[in-house]
């Protein structure tokens, strides 16, 4: 990952934890000071990270002075045994409570993207895009197409149960290999992800494409968690969020992001994948992301 090893003060060297911060420090910086996983990809003023933007947002509105710092990205066990540790106080992860159970993390109750995590394209071999000219439904391409997948990513038995023929793989890298190879057929990637991805994996030949006028969408956003024992920082951002919600500034930063993206569907169809696990205890109309795009996209 591009970022890897940036903050070895905080992750240590070569992987190792390093001693958890002192109480006293830890105090002062829980004022001032909010650590988190950054993505995979280095952060710009031309490529800013939307959670970021919106924790920052939230606590502004919460009325918290405080100051968001993005730490080396990680995979989501290292995150949470991070936040855990007391090394990183919050971290946008899939509302996927099962997998983060023995943590005791605290969330909070706000889909981040609308529900957008779960609105997927499908990424291919670029000579190959012509093979899935005929796939009109889910199952024609769950019994046609192997789609790689993250052995760690916790739906991944979700996505096996409900028809995918998955291949896991161990990491993003070789997710990608995997793909030009021919290990796999196609990747799920979200609306977010996936232009970044490309960018990065796809300049080998034969290249990679987006399958035109074709997405996926099943139920799942990521929410922000929180070290056990910060209940406090929960509240404020909680808080902040209803704020932002409420007075229009939060969608204002969601279109501001994905808007060009929601409209580049307008010629899509878009396969609801049914059977997927509602996250439990989320406010239904947050995942209201299908209503974005042009009425022309929705399936």
């Amino acid at each position: 990952m591009a970022l890897q090893g940036t903050r070895r003060a905080c992750f240590g060297l070569g992987g190792a934890l390093l001693a958890a911060p002192s109480r006293a420090r830890h105090e002062t910086e829980a004022e001032d000071l909010v650590r988190m996983p950054s993505p995979p990809w280095t952060v710009t003023p031309e490529r800013p990270y939307f959670p970021q933007k919106l924790l920052e947002l939230a606590l502004a509105k919460a009325g918290r002075a405080s100051r968001v710092e993005l730490l080396a990205a990680q995979t989501w066990p290292r995150q949470v045994r991070e936040m855990r540790d007391g090394h990183c106080e919050v971290a946008p992860l899939p509302a996927l409570d099962a997998a983060y159970a023995e943590f005791k993390l605290l969330r909070v109750d706000f889909p981040l993207r609308r529900g957008l995590l779960g609105l997927r394209r499908f990424v291919v071999r670029a000579d190959r895009v012509a093979e899935f000219a005929s796939v009109r439904t889910l199952a024609q391409l769950q019994s046609r197409f192997r789609m790689g997948y993250g052995h760690e990513w916790a739906d991944r038995p979700y996505m096996e149960r409900l028809g995918f023929q998955v291949v896991a793989e161990r990491s993003k890298d070789l997710m990608y290999e995997g793909l030009h190879s021919g290990r796999t057929d196609f990747l799920s990637r979200g609306l977010h992800e996936w232009r970044t991805e490309l960018h990065r994996y796809g300049a080998g030949q034969p290249g990679l494409a987006v399958l035109p006028r074709l997405a996926m969408f099943y139920p799942l956003d990521d929410c922000f968690y929180l070290a056990p024992g910060r209940g406090d920082l929960k509240a404020a951002i909680d808080k902040g969020l209803r704020l932002a919600w409420a007075n229009g500034s939060y969608k204002a930063l969601f279109r501001s992001f994905y808007e060009a993206e929601l409209v580049a569907l307008s010629d899509s169809q878009v396969l609801e994948l049914k059977g997927y696990p509602m996250p439990p205890g989320l406010p239904l109309g947050r995942f209201d992301v299908r209503t974005l795009i042009p009425p022309a996209a929705r399936a």
